[in-house]
């Protein structure tokens, strides 16, 4: 039922988290409040994890606590139904072990409003009618009452992000293991394309990375998609990672307005500095993911009517809309 793998997004989520963690504090710590004002500078000391502002260098803390971070995703763009979340993630991070774990909820599980049934992808878009806020408040609470987890913070962002991002880095160096041939690559407007990467250390502008994580025309299918799911992304992350403000401020600057420009978020400064501090060493492969779909038996697919036409829709059992043992096997996964 889900178009894109939740192992995939998550950490595509994880890397928009670091890449907004470091350039918030770059530009509150870096740049002046005011125009004109630039603070002093000692450049000997940047680093990847240390910001110097008049004199002073700003170490983030280590992260302790635990929090759970809502992760939007619209398609945006040129792609169909653009204001859809057809990306529903919590982030959970566990300060004390300082481990990351991801759940995902379906974009056509079933859900219940004032107004009748509806797919949960629809609420953001249902309550943005009335207000950006309302259209948050709604999928936040219907979150918290399917997984009996409590929402601290929410990032919102377009997919397409993660293209800008790697083009502003310069693009990608990825070594392909064998040739890439599909004939039947899906394209964003309908229809499809072919798309060819031959093996070896390629250069990935961040359309061809894109794709070169979306296609499953090997023989390994999924298995290798994963594989290149996870070289993309540590690709990614290291080069966000050795950035220097100094002598990198223009990529710097361009990832921070496409980040500024795509992503919505109630994370204030303080939550970026504790993000920064926990996502900078995570191990991207080491984190465990659930995702609420048909092999876990807490939903089952079931056609339903919206108005005048009939979809599939994931709905849960034993009952509809009864989340205890969703809410029970989300617990079990966050403890063990």
């Amino acid at each position: 039922m889900e178009g894109k793998p939740i192992k995939y997004w998550g950490l595509v989520a994880l890397v928009i988290i670091l890449a907004g963690a470091n350039l918030w504090l770059f530009n509150k710590n870096f740049l002046a409040k005011t125009k004109g004002n630039l603070p002093s500078l000692k450049a000997n000391f940047f680093s990847a994890s240390s910001f110097v502002v008049k004199n002073k260098i700003y170490e983030p803390k280590p992260f302790r606590e635990s929090k759970n971070i809502l992760v939007l995703g619209q398609s945006g763009g040129n792609y169909i139904a653009p204001a859809l979340t057809e990306t529903i993630l919590i982030i959970h991070l566990d300060g004390p072990t300082q481990k990351a774990k991801i759940i995902s909820l379906p974009r056509d599980l079933a859900v219940k409003t004032e107004s009748g049934t509806t797919k949960i992808n629809g609420l953001y878009k249902i309550g943005n009618q009335e207000s950006e806020t309302e259209g948050l408040v709604l999928i936040k609470n219907e979150a918290e009452e399917i997984t009996g987890l409590t929402i601290n913070s929410f990032i919102l962002f377009d997919l397409d992000v993660v293209e800008k991002v790697i083009d502003d880095i310069g693009g990608l160096n990825v070594l392909v293991k064998e040739d890439i041939n599909d004939t039947r690559f899906p394209m964003a407007s309908g229809g499809y394309e072919t798309f060819k990467l031959e093996k070896g250390l390629r250069y990935l502008d961040g359309q061809t990375a894109l794709k070169f994580v979306r296609t499953r025309a090997s023989a390994r299918g999924d298995f290798d998609r994963i594989d290149h799911q996870q070289a993309v992304l540590k690709a990614i992350k290291g080069k966000i990672l050795s950035l220097n403000p100094v002598w990198d401020f223009p990529k710097l600057w361009g990832i921070f307005k496409t980040v500024q420009k795509n992503l919505k978020t109630d994370l204030t400064l303080s939550d970026f500095r504790d993000l920064w501090s926990f996502s900078k060493n995570l191990d991207l492969e080491k984190v465990e993911t659930f995702s609420l779909n048909i092999e876990t038996g807490l939903v089952k697919s079931e056609k339903m009517k919206f108005g005048a036409q009939t979809a599939y829709v994931l709905v849960t059992t034993p009952k509809q809309f009864d989340y205890a043992n969703i809410q029970k096997a989300i617990t079990s996964f966050l403890t063990n």
